[in-house]
């Protein structure tokens, strides 16, 4: 595919001008659908979670190349100016994905199969990457689109899990309050144990390898003059490699219930994601690596992030190498700011259309 730069910044804005926040992707798969055709890829369906998948290209090498086609809630106006364009999912994702798709239909000649895939509710509880998972299609790397900027590889994430306390006691008349035991107090103490955990697990001036416990939610007391007796909160634990999810939660459970009021406390985890960190020396990294060095001119930075993304889920359960790549400032990520740079869109559609010809010709090397 060759276009002139106003037609993929047209594709782009096309897409912003589409509203679609988690579980409301239809029409904006249907956009996709309906351009991809127009774009060399084939094979363009969509599946019972909504996912809109097509192939291109031919060759011994599979690459997956995946962005998320949902956007958190609250629409903003579409408009651009000679650098910038702005609009709900201008940073994230639909500019990585835009640049993933068009990245993927400028390498049909490259000697790999790619397909693109364009998934629902990554903002949400990942229905759209756990149905990808669910078909066993087999691909030797993947790239998931998020913002980092076009020079910048994303090669890892941390890990997250939801964890949940509940913490009960008898209550009782606040005008009494030394004689009863108030589970809203009980929690407070055993949320500064867990500070206490985190804290151990810190690595000075490295966030992404350490731990960290943020509660989210919290819910006690059911009237005014009454000492609570159910206290109820959310903790968001964000668990850095090598350690994993159950480790973290085992060590959060053992320092909430290590005080005097352990037997009030219960601690439940939620469904986790595990942390992952891409061997850099791994054929995907290297060939985003020499496609930025190619195209741009400019040294590689490796990153990374605190976050999470679909990335570690498919790492995981597919056993596939993995980065994460994409336009754009991850800062004004869900903000009333999105915005992307138009040279910074058009320079990662270059570098993702390069790097798959490289991972093709370092395979390919490497099975000499």
């Amino acid at each position: 595919m060759t276009a002139s730069p106003a037609e993929p910044v047209r594709f782009l804005t096309d897409s912003l001008k589409i509203y679609s926040p988690t579980e409301g992707e239809s029409e904006f798969a249907g956009f996709l659908s309906d351009r991809m055709g127009a774009f060399g890829y084939r094979n363009v369906r969509t599946d019972r979670a909504g996912n809109v998948t097509g192939d291109i290209g031919s060759g011994k090498e599979r690459i997956l190349l995946c962005g998320h086609m949902d956007t958190v809630p609250g629409r903003l106006k579409v408009w651009r100016n000679k650098e910038y364009v702005f609009g709900r999912g201008a940073s994230d994702a639909k500019s990585p994905l835009c640049a993933l798709l068009l990245g993927g239909a400028s390498a049909a000649d490259s000697g790999a199969k790619v397909t693109f895939a364009g998934v629902t509710e990554e903002e949400g509880d990942g229905a759209g990457i756990e149905e990808l998972i669910k078909r066993k299609q087999a691909y030797d790397f993947a790239v998931f689109g998020e913002p980092s900027g076009a020079r910048r590889i994303t090669v890892g994430y941390r890990g997250r899990v939801g964890v949940k306390v509940t913490v009960r006691t008898t209550g009782g008349h606040a005008g009494a309050s030394w004689a009863h035991h108030s589970a809203f107090d009980e929690f407070a103490s055993a949320l500064s144990r867990a500070r206490a955990y985190e804290a151990s697990m810190k690595v000075e001036g490295d966030h992404f390898h350490s731990l960290s416990v943020t509660p989210t939610l919290v819910r006690a007391g059911s009237f005014h003059n009454v000492v609570p007796g159910l206290c109820e909160a959310t903790l968001d634990v964000r668990v850095p490699p090598p350690m994993r999810s159950s480790d973290a939660v085992k060590g959060i459970d053992e320092a909430m219930r290590s005080g005097d009021d352990a037997p009030s406390i219960r601690v439940e985890p939620g469904e986790p994601t595990e942390p992952y960190e891409a061997d850099t020396g791994s054929t995907i990294v290297r060939a985003f690596q020499r496609a930025i060095l190619l195209n741009l001119k400019a040294k590689p930075a490796l990153v990374r992030k605190t976050g999470t993304g679909d990335m570690n889920t498919f790492a995981h359960k597919r056993g596939t190498e993995c980065i994460t790549y994409g336009p754009g400032d991850p800062l004004i990520s869900h903000t009333d700011a999105e915005s992307v740079g138009i040279n910074d869109y058009l320079d990662s559609i270059k570098v993702v259309g390069e790097a798959i010809r490289q991972a093709s010709v370092i395979a390919g090397g490497s099975r000499t």
